[in-house]
């Protein structure tokens, strides 16, 4: 249990087993992914609380809200279905279903809810939320049980002649004859296609941007483990056959390698890989993988030579180089020629789809035909084919469920099968194991040496050294091929793919605990609007999701009050979830040279939305564009560093939810919520989130015209209402907008003297602004409870155009007293939720002052 809490602490679920007893255990434990950290362990320590009442049962399931537990007497890892355990269980029936056209349209709600939650659980790594809202709403959430390769490798291992594959009778019942060659076809099939998906999602244009600190540790990280292994080969060459030199020269060349989409995967599987460090290493992956393959042909072909005749290689390169200008200019053309028949902005036909799949299968049969092997043949051939958002992202997205989802666990434990650990069960494997540490030892010193040379931080070049000292499923491939083509025998096999789990394994554990990239942004000085001057230039940072987003924020810039003695800095954030491609891209999108941005599939229409805004504000407004192409999980990362190197005092971001003009819910983008909770809680200024109702409200824009723009601020009291003051107070300079103070005071109750002092400061600061500014009121209202907040906050309906509150007040305030029962968006605090829960037509922002702890 103490290595389940820990995992469960470390990635929020865990998968363990007891072998060593006479009765074997299994246990599971797994957090939903809606959960935070805090409420993870929360709910975890939960069900270690029920968990003695299940025993001395042999088995039990605890099921919570937010989490589950498990524990068996047999192994259930990979179970689906369970008829013991799958259970059904439903509420008793509502009104709704009196009414035949209401249950109707309840039941369309269901379904649709139920396809889109799963669709989305599929790309999202097994979870997902969905909703539809109105008189009888439907929520949803999809979670699915965890896995990895390394895990898939272990019960290949197991299921292989190392354990049980020894008994008759299990090999018998479990592969009769011709069913291991039908496993193994399923598995070769799915990984070609997989590969093909990883040389999909390289974007080679990255090629270009790489510097030369990147260049010579990559390199050196590449040939330090060659001279390393060439050292340890002549201390034990006396030991070995002469015979075995070829052998070795081949294992050297293995432990040199880093593939770029191994780092990658890793990376992501880590959430780091938009970090400064993650960026570094798939950086240094890209070159060393094409040093290593580049290595790899030289290798293949000195074989060649020395065991045939020094001409066959010749022959061999000829055949290579026209095999690869058939797949260049032939093959790649056809592709995205089938590809053109597609309509835009609609997905790819059935038949477009087959066409595409069936190249690529013919392209694995030419290339195993001439001798190269089809896995490498795909993978190529999916380099050569435009990433991004348009070709990549429709084959990733109708391919990926099916080969890395299953036939991609199914390679990973037909690979672990051919493994046969009584191989290495004697002396003779201590100079090959050798041989093998000295390349990992190699490509650690010759990544972490020249990384303290360029002055990369100490903990930082640790953690650069272990992440190059991982492997993943394409070293798998190449060990599984020379295997198969007997350039290496069962025993190195064996020993490499032990050598492989046991560092990526205690690599990985290392690399969670030494690098944190919220650590950077985290220390920095936090900056905020309350202690940045009224008459100095703002600096902001919008993040904007789609084009529906870009009226909204260019009106609350200029609601900001820029002018062209004081101006607004904008930087304006484009976030898109990575799709299509490996590497994840943080990039200033410049006018003048767009070169990169047209390779990241730049439209430029939102980019041009603001440029024209900046023309417009006549100097007032200055725009900097920016573009995140990054993983949910830590496109926050990119946010808040961007926010930190450009020093900005607030970002704002969109709330997950938009209104269509009749006032129904339009979109709803569960990513850009884990984004704005992840922003909310390591941001290193002040933040805001905009509720857009700027659609269905009375005025859409104070650029339209010269009409009010009128702002409703509520004031309760804290360190977030002091700072929505301060930006209120920005704000009412602007000659059209008009401000309404409304200050909510609890009766009967105190807060803490310090509060009270520096709320006295801010309401003092207001009452100066008043005497100089007529365009501001202050109203006081005295309130019991919740119910009476909720009161005064209906009177404002229709009245304003823009609401602004803070996100924290105390809970235990009359002010909010039952209303943190009803939250449905706690990210957005008590207020802020009554605000965009309910049908009113004004927009909302919420405000967190962020300050050092």
């Amino acid at each position: 249990m103490e290595e389940v809490s820990r995992k469960i602490n470390d990635e929020h679920w865990e998968a363990n087993a007891v072998l060593s007893t006479k009765l074997e255990i299994f246990t599971y434990a797994q957090c939903y992914g809606f959960l935070s950290h805090k409420d993870c362990l929360s709910c975890y320590s939960e069900t270690r609380t029920r968990l003695p009442k299940c025993l001395p049962s042999n088995s039990a399931c605890i099921y919570l809200d937010g989490c589950f537990f498990r524990y068996d007497t047999y192994n259930f890892f990979k179970e689906s279905l369970n008829e013991k355990h799958d259970y059904v269980k439903c509420s008793l029936p509502t009104n709704v279903s009196k009414d035949v056209y209401m249950g109707k349209e309840f039941q369309e709600k269901v379904f649709k809810v139920i396809e889109n939650v799963t669709d989305l659980a599929v790309l999202n790594k097994g979870f997902a939320l969905s909703g539809e809202r109105g008189l009888e709403a439907v929520y949803a959430m999809a979670q699915c049980w965890m896995t990895d390769c390394l895990a898939l490798l272990h019960a290949g291992i197991i299921m292989g002649p190392t354990l049980l594959g020894q008994s008759k009778v299990y090999v018998a019942k479990l592969f009769p004859p011709g069913a291991r060659l039908v496993l193994l076809t399923f598995a070769e099939f799915g990984f070609m296609f997989h590969l093909f998906l990883l040389g999909l999602q390289i974007d080679t244009s990255l090629v270009k941007s790489i510097g030369r600190k990147v260049m010579v540790i990559a390199l050196t990280g590449t040939i330090i483990p060659l001279v390393f292994g060439v050292a340890a080969y002549k201390i034990t060459e006396h030991a070995n056959p002469s015979e075995h030199a070829l052998v070795l020269l081949i294992l050297i060349t293995i432990n040199a390698l880093t593939p770029f989409v191994d780092i990658t995967s890793l990376l992501n599987e880590i959430n780091i890989l938009n970090s400064e460090i993650g960026r570094f290493a798939s950086s240094m992956s890209l070159v060393s993988d094409a040093s290593g393959w580049l290595l790899a042909f030289i290798v293949r072909n000195i074989g060649v030579a020395l065991k045939y005749s020094t001409t066959e290689p010749l022959s061999i390169i000829a055949t290579m180089v026209g095999y690869y200008f058939i797949l260049i200019f032939l093959m790649r053309p056809l592709v995205i020629w089938v590809d053109s028949f597609m309509p835009k902005n609609r997905p790819n036909e059935e038949n477009h789809f087959i066409a595409i799949l069936c190249i690529v299968l013919v392209n694995g049969f030419f290339a195993e035909y001439i001798g190269e092997h089809a896995h490498f043949g795909t993978f190529v051939l999916g380099l050569s084919l435009p990433n991004g958002p348009t070709l990549g992202a429709t084959i990733i997205q109708k391919l990926e469920a099916l080969c890395t989802g299953l036939l991609l666990p199914i390679y990973c434990v037909t690979s672990g099968f051919k493994t046969q650990l009584s191989s290495i069960a004697n002396m003779s494997v201590v100079k090959t194991e050798l041989i093998i540490f000295a390349g990992y030892f190699g490509k650690f010193i010759g990544t972490i040496l020249p990384s303290i040379y360029f002055k990369i931080p100490f903990k930082e070049s640790l953690t650069l050294a272990l992440i190059m000292c991982c492997k993943g499923v394409m070293e798998i491939t190449i060990f599984r091929v020379w295997h198969d083509n007997q350039f290496i025998t069962t025993q190195t096999y064996t020993l490499l793919i032990f050598s492989m789990i046991m560092a990526t394994g205690l690599a990985t554990i290392f690399i969670r605990h030494l690098y944190d990239p919220s650590a950077r942004y985290m220390a920095d000085t936090r900056r905020t609007i309350t202690n940045s001057a009224q008459n100095s230039g703002l600096r902001m940072l919008v993040c904007i999701h789609s084009e529906e987003n870009v009226s909204s924020f260019t009106n609350l810039i200029e609601v900001s009050n820029p002018t062209k003695e004081n101006p607004i800095f904008v930087c304006v954030l484009q976030l898109i979830e990575i799709i299509g491609q490996a590497a994840s891209i943080l990039v200033k999108l410049d006018k003048q040279n767009n070169l990169l941005a047209s390779n990241l599939d730049y439209s430029g229409q939102i980019s041009n939305a603001f440029d024209h805004y900046e023309n417009y504000s006549e100097g007032s407004v200055k725009i900097q564009n920016f573009k995140a192409i990054a993983p949910c999980a830590s496109m926050h990362d990119d946010i808040c560093t961007l926010a930190m190197d450009q020093k900005t005092s607030i970002i704002i971001v969109p709330f997950h939810k938009t209104w269509a003009i009749d006032g129904t819910i339009e979109a709803n983008i569960p990513f850009l919520r884990t984004i704005n909770k992840n922003v909310l809680k390591k941001a290193p200024c002040s933040i805001g989130v905009l509720v857009d109702r700027g659609e269905i409200g009375s005025n859409l824009s104070i650029l339209t015209g010269n009409s009010s723009y009128l702002i409703a601020m509520l004031f309760i009291g804290g360190a977030d209402d002091r700072e929505v003051l301060a930006y209120s107070i920005r704000m009412v300079g602007h000659p059209n907008v008009n401000l309404t103070v409304v200050q909510l005071i609890a009766s009967s109750y105190n807060t803490s003297n310090y509060q009270n002092n520096l709320d006295k400061e801010a309401m003092d600061e207001l009452w100066a602004s008043i005497n100089r500014n007529q365009k501001i009121k202050h109203e006081k209202e005295t309130v019991r409870h919740g119910a009476d907040t909720t009161l005064v906050i209906q009177k404002m309906a229709n009245n304003f155009d823009l609401v602004i509150v803070g996100r924290y007040h105390e809970p235990h305030s009359p002010v909010t007293l039952g209303l943190i029962e009803w939250s449905k968006f706690p990210e957005l605090g008590v207020l802020g939720d009554v605000l965009a829960s309910s049908s009113f037509r004004f927009s909302v922002l919420v405000v967190q002052h962020n300050s050092p702890e």
